[in-house]
């Protein structure tokens, strides 16, 4: 089977749709569909099946991938093993703005360990931008939040959204109505938030919208308000506080996604070593 057909299906389910894996192939949407046919008719089967507006895998394009996911990563192994990543190779990297003080710094520290003389160029913002700047090719690699059990990327840790206040702030007593410093609307905690102090019924205030969490941190210790972050952002200024008016916020997903206009030196099998070191 060729290759290219199999990078462009492994694409379309790690991205999500035909749509983002011409984004990020840099094709065309028809020309997407034009080559799952001929994977299609290489492999004697039906891998797709429309569902409302979108197209779903069947079981045998469910195994496909299982298959292509192998076959691509032994290719990749080749590669690296006679190519790998040159002495001072550069990456651009992307990472979401409540990541960059407690968690990038140990990647970035990671990656060099396993690439000497790494140099990196860093781009910062929500996971719906960095997805973006990944379709414009903007950015080789992005640390990305997704639900649990999705397919995107791969994983890195698995986190859950707190509640946090400046340690040894009355919180409670303090502010009437609850004041509220939170990330921009596309974070998972902004709206589990909002909603669940709604149904609770509890007078909130939204003080600020942002998508820095320095702000946000120094709103905090300056008791301000509170906020809902996840919980490997909370600093040691910050405390996890609960209550029973606060609602309780979901798990996510920390998983790397590779853009398909990385350099070929950053392959899956690269990224899994990164992983395997962070996760040690």
């Amino acid at each position: 089977m060729d290759t290219e057909l199999l990078k462009t299906l492994v694409a379309i389910v790690d991205h999500g749709s035909f749509q983002r894996a011409a984004m990020q192939t840099f094709r065309t949407p028809s020309a997407i569909s034009m080559q799952m046919k001929r994977l299609e008719e290489q492999a004697g089967a039906q891998l797709f099946v429309k569902q409302g507006r979108e197209q779903v895998l069947t079981e045998d394009g469910q195994r496909l991938v299982h298959y292509a996911r192998r076959i691509l990563q032994l290719q990749e192994q080749a590669l690296m093993s006679l190519k790998g990543p040159q002495q001072g190779a550069l990456i651009h990297l992307g990472c979401p703005n409540d990541y960059v003080a407690n968690l990038l710094p140990l990647i970035m520290t990671t990656m060099e360990e396993t690439a000497p003389g790494l140099r990196f160029r860093i781009r910062t913002g929500t996971s719906i931008e960095l997805r973006e700047f990944m379709d414009k090719g903007e950015v080789d690699l992005a640390l990305v939040t997704r639900t649990p059990g999705s397919d995107e990327g791969l994983a890195l840790y698995q986190d859950k959204g707190v509640w946090v206040a400046k340690k040894g702030f009355d919180w409670q007593a303090s502010l009437s109505p609850l004041n509220l410093a939170m990330y921009e609307p596309g974070c998972k905690f902004h709206s589990s938030a909002i909603d669940g102090l709604q149904k609770k019924g509890v007078d909130y205030h939204l003080y600020c919208v942002t998508s820095n969490l320095a702000l946000i941190e120094s709103l905090l210790v300056a008791e301000k308000a509170i906020s809902a972050i996840a919980s490997v952002s909370v600093s040691d200024q910050l405390e996890v506080i609960e209550s029973d008016i606060l609602p309780s916020l979901p798990s996510i997903e920390i998983a790397f996604t590779r853009s398909a206009s990385a350099p070929e030196w950053l392959t899956v099998k690269w990224i899994e070593e990164v992983i395997a070191k962070l996760q040690s």
